[in-house]
């Protein structure tokens, strides 16, 4: 397990801990509230609400994704860029949440606006990775990422339930532009799809579809100059 995920996963035990030994006002005090960020600029919320989870499958589920997802992206991006990204769609996280809940006094709490940003990432990284969805079935990891968006978005239309789902997707929403703006700064080894990677693969698409009506053959067949 690398040191970022590791770090991560002993703060969310430990302030659990905390959580139980001081029953609600851990919550309280640094659990994220529209209403006291907007109205009395309660902004370390955004932040600290990251760290507390409402009982302990909660908070099993959440650690359980950042070590399964996190740790062969922290080998990957290093240290550093790990814990950075993981923070950032934390905070996107909240920052949605907030947007939508504007002036609300409903608490959210949990990693998993972070987590949800770390998934989106392993399926830009290695797309064809297979998991199994609800521990029964296979499916690779960028089918996942997209059948979870479709998800959190009709639940978050629905408005109903105890689950943040605009947190996910503010965490999703805000890791991959992170990532983008990596990228437009020159850190190209992020595999991040973008308007031109496209274009290529549709050209090449089209391309194998000609020499299959022409020669009846696939991309090994001859091809044009």
């Amino acid at each position: 397990m690398p040191i970022g995920v590791k770090r991560l996963i002993i703060a969310n035990v430990a302030v659990f801990v905390l959580q139980l030994a001081t029953d609600s006002w851990l919550t309280q005090k640094f659990g994220l509230k529209p209403a006291l960020v907007v109205d009395d600029f309660e902004l370390w919320r955004l932040f600290t609400y990251q760290f507390l989870h409402g009982g302990v499958v909660h908070l099993a589920l959440n650690m359980l994704m950042l070590w399964m997802f996190g740790s062969e992206l922290e080998h990957r991006w290093g240290h550093r860029f790990f814990t950075k990204y993981y923070f950032v769609c934390a905070v996107g996280g909240g920052l949605a949440f907030t947007l939508v809940q504007w002036g609300e006094w409903v608490t959210s709490v949990g990693a998993s606006g972070a987590i949800y940003g770390v998934l989106m990432a392993y399926a830009l990284w290695f797309p064809n990775r297979q998991v199994y969805l609800y521990f029964l079935f296979p499916i690779r990891v960028r089918y996942l990422v997209i059948f979870l968006i479709l998800l959190e978005l009709i639940q978050a239309i629905d408005a109903t339930g105890t689950v943040a789902h605009t947190a996910h997707l503010g965490g999703m929403a805000f890791g991959y532009g992170y990532l983008r703006w990596y990228g437009m700064r020159g850190l190209e080894s992020f595999a991040i799809p973008r308007p031109a990677d496209l274009r290529r693969a549709y050209a090449r698409w089209k391309l194998r579809r000609l020499q299959k009506r022409r020669f009846g053959q696939g991309p090994t067949g001859p091809t044009y100059h």
